[in-house]
């Protein structure tokens, strides 16, 4: 699958006494480059909740802390979707700075009906631009 690239500068309110990026971020990074990616493909979350009246839900998470990340480092998140069917989704991230792998994650997501609050299969508009 294609790999994306998402950018961002760690601030210092993400970071322990130490300047280390504390360990509850990465989550929230991964959640950044998935809404970028939901953008890139046309659906941002607004469109998808108001036109296709969907929510996309995190059914887990896998993070693997290689190597610190300090204030003021510039991310670079590299992920894609690793796995696809009917139902759910998973997406692989690799967070580097200057160029040196420092975090990996996966996380697996589905669909749910707005209204129902049911798992639904991937809209098909939708399952066509995952890519």
């Amino acid at each position: 699958m294609n790999k994306l690239i998402y950018k961002r500068k760690v601030n210092f309110y993400e970071t322990d006494a130490q300047g280390i990026v504390h360990h509850s971020n990465y989550p929230r990074y991964f959640e950044e480059a998935r809404g970028y990616y939901l953008e890139h493909i046309g659906f941002p979350y607004h469109k998808l909740r108001e036109e296709l009246r969907v929510d996309v839900v995190l059914l887990s998470l896998n993070v693997q802390y290689l190597k610190p990340v300090y204030f003021g480092e510039e991310l670079e998140i590299r992920f894609s979707i690793i796995e696809k069917d009917k139902f759910f989704f998973k997406f692989k991230y690799e967070v580097f700075s200057n160029e040196e792998l420092k975090t990996v994650g996966e996380t697996k997501h589905c669909c749910l009906n707005r209204d129902t609050r049911k798992i639904i299969k991937i809209p098909q508009i939708l399952y066509e631009r995952m890519v």
